[in-house]
């Protein structure tokens, strides 16, 4: 197996207290740390479960990519990519060319933080997908003072992240990435009327959704996070069905959530 753990979800937002302070203070997150770079400037919340959202604020240089992916978006929130741990980084860009994938944007040079990506045309996955091994330890560093004001009543338990919903467009290409690429286990899970879906799952971390209609109201890419809520969780939800309900998409983070319907 390549991949051992679906670890996070990133999303750019115009800054981190954006997105931050709706995690920690609705679904409980934990700030764990965050650091300002050229390109980028990346701080992740930790979850239960052992998963993480990362906010991608603008980094320091005036031609940070996060920048321009904001301007593109109108300055909202959305999702960029989903990282996936890996045991051999260079054994994983072996699977991805193998597959008959490119390997782009590959840094080996900081031993504690190897990467590579392949693109969202390619893959028709609708994100980003971001391969990492780290000599770190997968667990949160936290929790640490977050960079905005801390919510008087934030959840003392912290949601956790279960899955995330992608629409794609064509299942195939994806379900080939997930599976042939990143060694996951695939099983049909049940969709509504007109649409079709399937599990993709890990060791660890999150499990990953894609679903596919003849209309996509979206647009391919990632739609929603499945959570366990924290108790306190009261945001208005709307029954789907499969033991489901949905909130309206959040704008700090361009995504939806998914919750137990009971």
């Amino acid at each position: 197996m390549t991949a051992y753990s679906l670890d996070h979800v990133a999303i750019v937002v115009p800054s981190w207290g954006v997105g931050g302070r709706f995690l920690e203070g609705v679904l409980g997150g934990r700030w764990t740390g965050g650091t300002a770079m050229p390109e980028m400037s990346p701080g992740q919340l930790a979850f239960g479960n052992d998963t993480r959202v990362e906010l991608l604020e603008p980094g320091t240089a005036p031609e940070s990519f996060v920048t321009k992916f904001l301007d593109r978006s109108g300055g909202r929130s959305r999702p960029h990519h989903i990282t996936f741990k890996v045991a051999d980084i260079e054994r994983s860009i072996d699977a991805v060319r193998r597959a008959g994938f490119e390997a782009i944007l590959t840094r080996l040079d900081n031993e504690y933080w190897k990467e590579t990506f392949i693109h969202p045309r390619a893959t028709g996955l609708g994100f980003l997908t971001q391969l990492a091994q780290t000599g770190r330890s997968s667990g949160p560093d936290g929790p640490r003072p977050a960079p905005w004001p801390e919510p008087a009543d934030a959840p003392a338990v912290p949601a956790d992240l279960r899955f995330i919903v992608s629409h794609v467009r064509d299942l195939d290409p994806g379900r080939r990435v997930l599976t042939e690429v990143l060694g996951a286990v695939e099983e049909k899970c049940e969709a509504p009327a007109g649409w079709q879906a399937r599990r993709f799952f890990w060791p660890a971390g999150a499990d990953l959704i894609l679903a596919t209609a003849d209309e996509l109201p979206n647009g391919p890419g990632i739609q929603a996070l499945g959570i366990r809520p924290p108790a306190s969780f009261d945001m208005p939800v709307t029954p789907v069905g499969r033991g489901y309900a949905v909130t309206a998409p959040v704008p700090e983070l361009g995504l939806a959530l998914l919750v137990p319907a009971d």
